[in-house]
Order: structure tokens, then C-alpha cells, then sequence
């Protein structure tokens, strides 16, 4: 989604978004030694009144990219080769050189030849799964997605409201009372015509205070409640002023879904058991058109996989070249039990071997993991279907799968556990979505079409993925699977009919609301 299309307030070619790296690389208050540097060009243009040093800080880094040294190579890039044998890390200087060739591109800005080899150089050597802009398009993979969306809110801010922000900061008693924010507090306020006068200060002024933020562990790609406060303030005090908030509000919503910027936008795995699972190729090209056509994403098919193989596979995202990646998404197609996942030649535990490994791969902390189960819960010895009533119901015959500043919260709470809150840390199994195609010990439906969940699930998220949270789709998908009434002939009791009933468990911190694709 785009903030504020018309009109933006974008003066300084989006001056901070070359500048600083991704809000995870600043690991400390002082942060790394160019971090340190640009704050010092940003302090000096806001007292100055004039972004020459930073201009000239952003010819500096050109400077340095072009006589940059790195290793060549020449083997092909493609997504399959990247769960191969080979791994590759990208170092912090070839990083660099992706981030910023994008960025200039981005920006309109002559990019030397010799970096732009570089760029090439790099994408063929490591094997990154980059897609090249087509027609019109700007390709952008390796920006990080915060810094695109925090761009965005720059962008859609006038000159006074970036002033007004930092005068919600000064008069707020909230930061008042936080240490962290004193030295900040204590820096001179540009005046509001000089960022409007000023080519770029706007812009200059509002990512110093980003990376003030950024510096002092207060906000990073997920946790913005901090910038989310100011906004929310901002859109007070401009309802006050009988002023249009769209933008404001546009920028809100922003900052309560997951940053999903890059195109691709994520990775998608399918696992597909097709030994003795009829109509489960149907399965698989659905859900392979669907993240391929639709949302777009990079989508890597193994079929009838062993356990050694699910684990190299996983093993192989580790690579940091997958970092660039905003979101992760992991289909499994196959028999299963309430524990254990059917695979080639043996089993896998569902959380211990599938689910826990890939939320443990450090390139998708703080981003939103997704996990599709296609496979029965059914525990032995258990009586799978209740017996009809004798009713005439239609049925659909199936074979199974058996086997606030401080925080976004109340006074009390934040009486009680604000002063604890870190959010430079975080739990690995935060940030997760797993849909269930049924409950623990039932079966899950599968004819020669393919299975009711996965053909539901597509059919949902191609109508309302785009435009409503996964966990809302999810929700229709519930209703509509419940609604179908099916049939199976179990041994010894005859025509059965029962109802499948999918559910999932998240522990998503935002909205994920996947895509909208440019091709539709």
C-alpha cells in the first residue's frame, strides 16, 4: 500500500534511505562507526540549515563502493542452486553494494559502472534469487523493508508536521521521563521554515530522529509503537486544526501490519508427499500458481522428500543471502498423525523437525513465518467418524491423510511492566502462523480434485489475501470447510459422514496481509 500518493512531501530525494542500514544492524546504543558518522553529518545539517555534509557523506560512500574489492565469481543464480550443496555468505561490503546500487536506482541517481558490475558480480556469485525489474518497474530486494516503509511515512509528512512531532516530543510528559530520550531533548529544534525552505531538511530531520530511536534500541523493524505515538499525537492535534489526516492514518496502518516492501516480498517451501495421496498434484498446483502468479513470491517445490533432505533445506536458508526476504512461507502436503509428519522413508516430529527449525533461522526474526499443514491429526486406537444419523444429507465422498509510548497498552499494565519492556530482544516462536488442515485426532479430506482445505485455503486467499489479515482469511476458510458435509467408507461401520474442522495457532505481533500483485 502507498502513503498519501497525492500529494507527497518528498523534498530530499528520500535522503535517509541510503544513509543507514537495516534497524538490526545497529546493535548498540552507539552503533556501528558510519552510524556514528552520519549522526554526526545530520546534527550538523539541522544546525547548519543546510544538507551539504550530508549530501557530502552520501558522495563519500559512492566513493568508497567504487573502490571496493571483492571476490569474483561466475556460476549461474538461480533459486534451486540455493538449497544445493554450496553456501555462500555475503559479506558487509557486498551487502553494501546491493543495498546502494538499489537505492540510487531507486532514487534516479546515475550509478557508476563499476559498481553496477559489482552488483552483478555479486547477485551471480552468491546465487541470490533476484528478480530483474520488468518494464516500468523498480526492482527492490535489497532495501531493507523498514527503511522502504519508514521512506513512505517521510514522504507523506510536510515540513511542519515533521516540526510538530518534535514538539509532541518536547511537551510530552511520557519522554519526558525517559532517560533515553534526554540528550535527544536537548539538541536545538530547526525551526519549521527552514525545513520547508530547505531542499532535503525535512527529510534530514526526521530520519535523525529515526535513527536516534533506532540507536537507543526504542524502535526497530516490528516494534514502532514509539513512532506510532507520535503519529497518533500528530493526528490529534491536526483534527484540532480541521486538517486531513488520510495520510496520517495511511501511515498508522502501515505501522500496525508487518513490513512487507521487497519484491519478491518472500520465500515460499512446499513439501509434497505424493506417493498413495491421490488428487494431491491438484493440490500442489494450486497452491504453487497462487504464490507464484498472484502474491509473487520466489516458490521452491520438493517432492516426496526424506527427513536428511527437509533438514539440508533448512540448513541452507541460514546462507545471509536470504536475509533480503520479508516473510516465509512453509506448505507441507502428506500423510500425518497428531505428532508425526509422513516423509520418504520414515517420519518427521511436526514441531520439532519442521516447525521450530526454520522459526530458529536468525535472517527471519522479527518477520512473519507462516506454516500450512496438510495432513491428518489422528491419533491410533481412536475412533475416527461419528456414525450418521440416518439422515439423507448430501455428502462429499473423500479418502484421508491419516497417519502507548512505552507500550500499546492500559495504565495498570503499564504501571506494572513498562519499565521492563525490551524490544531488542524476542522469542523465536514469535511471529508465527501455523494453519492446521484439522484438529488434533480427525482426518482431513483428500478426493481425486485435491483436499477441501487446500483447495478452500487458495480459493480464500485469492479472493481476500491481499486485502484482509491472514488470520481473517483463516477464519473464512474455517467456515466454509465446516459447512461441507463429507462421506467415507470406514471399515466396519459403512458410509460415514462427518465434517472437517481446520484451525490455527499464531503468535503474529502484527497484521500480515500478503500483497498486492502488479499483475492483477
Amino acid at each position: 500500500m502507498e502513503v498519501a500518493s497525492t500529494p507527497t512531501y518528498t523534498d530530499g530525494g528520500a535522503v535517509g534511505l541510503g544513509l543507514f542500514q537495516s534497524t538490526g544492524d545497529i546493535s548498540s546504543e552507539g552503533g556501528s562507526e558510519s552510524t556514528q558518522r552520519l549522526m554526526v553529518k545530520f546534527e550538523a545539517a539541522l544546525r547548519d540549515q543546510s544538507i551539504y555534509p550530508v549530501r557530502r557523506e552520501l558522495q563519500l560512500r559512492l566513493l568508497k563502493l567504487s573502490t571496493m574489492e571483492l571476490q569474483n565469481g561466475n556460476n549461474l543464480s538461480t533459486l534451486e542452486s540455493n538449497f544445493s550443496d554450496e553456501v555462500d555468505q555475503l559479506s558487509s561490503n557486498e551487502e553494501y553494494v546491493l543495498e546502494f546500487t538499489e537505492i540510487f536506482e531507486r532514487l534516479k541517481y546515475p550509478v557508476p559502472k563499476e559498481i553496477k558490475d559489482q552488483f552483478d558480480r555479486i547477485v551471480t556469485s552468491k546465487k541470490i534469487p533476484f528478480r530483474k525489474a520488468e518494464g516500468n518497474k523498480k526492482k527492490t530486494f535489497f532495501v531493507y523493508a523498514e527503511n522502504k516503509i519508514l521512506m513512505k511515512v517521510c514522504n507523506s509528512l510536510s515540513a511542519l508536521e515533521v516540526y510538530q512531532m518534535y514538539t509532541i516530543l518536547s511537551e510530552s510528559k511520557a519522554v519526558e521521563e525517559d532517560d533515553a530520550m534526554k540528550d535527544f531533548l536537548s539538541q536545538p529544534c530547526v525551526s519549521p521554515e527552514a525545513l520547508h525552505k530547505v531542499k532535503g531538511l525535512k527529510d534530514v530531520a526526521f530520519y535523525y530522529f529515526v535513527l536516534t530511536l533506532m540507536r537507543k534500541k526504542m524502535i526497530n523493524r516490528l516494534y514502532t509503537h514509539k513512532l506510532y505515538f507520535l503519529l497518533e499525537k500528530l493526528k490529534q492535534i491536526l483534527g484540532e486544526e480541521k486538517k486531513t489526516c488520510i495520510h496520517i492514518d495511511r501511515a498508522l496502518e502501515m505501522l500496525n501490519r508487518y513490513p512487507i516492501a521487497s519484491h519478491p516480498p518472500g520465500l515460499c517451501l512446499i513439501f509434497h508427499m505424493a506417493e498413495n495421496r491421490i488428487g494431491s498434484s491438484k493440490d500442489l498446483t494450486r497452491v504453487r500458481e497462487l504464490f507464484e502468479k498472484v502474491f509473487m513470491y520466489d516458490v521452491f517445490v520438493k517432492v516426496d522428500p526424506t527427513a536428511e533432505q527437509i533438514k539440508s533445506i533448512i540448513s541452507k536458508l541460514k546462507a545471509a543471502r536470504n536475509k533480503f526476504y520479508d516473510s516465509l512461507v512453509v506448505w507441507f502436503m502428506g500423510h500425518g498423525s497428531k505428532t508425526y509428519l509422513n516423509v520418504k522413508e520414515g517420519q518427521i516430529h511436526r514441531r520439532l523437525d519442521l516447525i521450530e527449525p526454520f522459526t530458529e533461522i536468525e535472517w527471519f526474526f522479527k518477520k512473519p513465518k507462516l506454516f500450512f499443514i496438510q495432513a491428518c491429526a489422528v491419533k491410533d486406537n481412536r475412533k475416527r467418524f461419528s456414525s450418521s444419523s440416518g439422515q439423507d444429507l448430501k455428502a462429499l465422498s473423500t479418502q484421508v491423510d491419516s497417519v502507548g509510548w512505552k507500550a500499546p497498552a492500559g495504565r495498570v499494565w503499564q504501571e506494572k511492566y513498562a519499565d521492563y519492556t525490551d524490544v531488542s530482544n524476542i522469542n523465536c516462536f514469535a511471529d508465527t502462523l501455523i494453519s492446521y488442515a484439522t484438529m488434533w485426532y480427525q482426518p482431513a479430506a483428500r478426493d481425486e480434485e485435491g483436499s477441501l482445505y487446500v483447495d478452500t485455503l487458495v480459493d480464500q486467499l485469492r479472493d481476500h489475501g491481499s486485502q484482509e489479515s491472514i488470520e481473517n482469511v483463516l477464519r473464512r476458510v474455517h467456515y466454509n470447510v465446516n459447512t461441507v458435509s463429507l462421506q467415507h467408507n470406514e471399515p466396519g461401520q459403512g458410509e460415514v459422514q462427518w465434517k472437517q474442522a481446520p484451525y490455527f495457532e499464531s503468535s503474529l505481533q502484527k497484521e500480515f496481509i500478503f500483497p498486492k500483485s502488479t499483475n492483477t
